[in-house]
């Protein structure tokens, strides 16, 4: 197998990007680019240059008629596209994936999904709660986070992590007891308890209840931005956003900052196109 530099990587991951774009346009399902993707979008024209993941969001609407779609057989993916299971025996996390079997992803911190994937996020209700019964639910999403990481970072072979097994086995005990795909099976219980339809404010609160939500009403229009020298969907209130969780956006961190955040490899798999 042959590792991708990073200009390569970003060309696997927009062919990815490229294959959801047109299975939500030929279904009429709505998402957005976000994060880091969507930052990079509006400041790049396309990759943060130190970035090598893709975030999309979509409304809990439109994810779970994409799901639904994915089942159902009615939505055929292009050769070598698979997607990771978010519920059930087969989970992995509390959001899709869609894969590329064509590229193998190995990470040095953790166990991963098999192969080169772009995250997609599903967007729900975000409560009108008092402050603490609100903490009370963040804390417990964060919990069960924790516990799906736990059971990644534990089993990956490296002379750091046997050593760990032996010297932190009580701290770790308790996650693997409780279980990843317990943990996965609940944040989508807590997180769909509160309606995308039926509350002012939405956001990703499957990873807890942060404090940079947005108006519900930002998601119901998008308009199309530039990203790797093609259009993508973008919800059109993205400066507000991105203001939102970035700040003043458009100036880059400095150079100390300006690292990869995920420590993994990417290697173009032995196999026809």
């Amino acid at each position: 197998m042959k590792q991708l530099t990073l200009d390569e990587t970003h060309a696997a991951l927009t062919e990815i990007l490229s294959e959801f774009d047109r299975i939500c346009k030929e279904h009429g399902l709505h998402y957005t680019l976000a994060y880091g993707t969507l930052l990079g979008a509006i400041r790049h024209k396309g990759f943060i240059p130190w970035d090598d993941d893709v975030d999309v969001s979509m409304p809990r609407p439109d994810y779970e008629k994409l799901y639904a779609l994915l089942k159902s057989g009615e939505i055929v993916l292009r050769p070598h596209f698979v997607v990771a299971e978010d519920r059930g025996k087969k989970a992995e996390y509390p959001f899709l994936k869609l894969m590329d079997d064509r590229y193998t992803l190995k990470s040095r911190t953790h166990r991963e999904v098999p192969n080169l994937y772009v995250d997609i996020f599903p967007l729900d209700g975000y409560p009108a709660l008092p402050e603490k019964k609100r903490k009370a639910i963040h804390r417990k999403l964060v919990f069960l986070d924790f516990c799906i990481d736990m059971t990644r970072w534990y089993v990956v072979d490296a002379w750091w992590c046997y050593l760990l097994r032996v010297l932190c086995f009580w701290f770790y005990l308790p996650f693997f007891v409780y279980g990843r795909r317990r943990a996965v099976a609940k944040i989508n219980k807590i997180a769909q308890s509160f309606p995308y339809e039926t509350h002012e404010q939405c956001d990703c609160t499957g990873w807890g209840l942060t404090s940079d939500p947005m108006p519900r009403s930002a998601y119901d229009s998008f308009c199309e931005v530039e990203f790797e020298g093609r259009k993508f969907s973008a919800i059109s209130t993205w400066h507000e956003q991105l203001t939102v969780r970035y700040g003043d956006y458009m100036t880059p961190p400095p150079p100390d900052k300006q690292k990869l955040t995920h420590c993994t490899k990417i290697y173009r798999n032995e196999i026809p196109d």
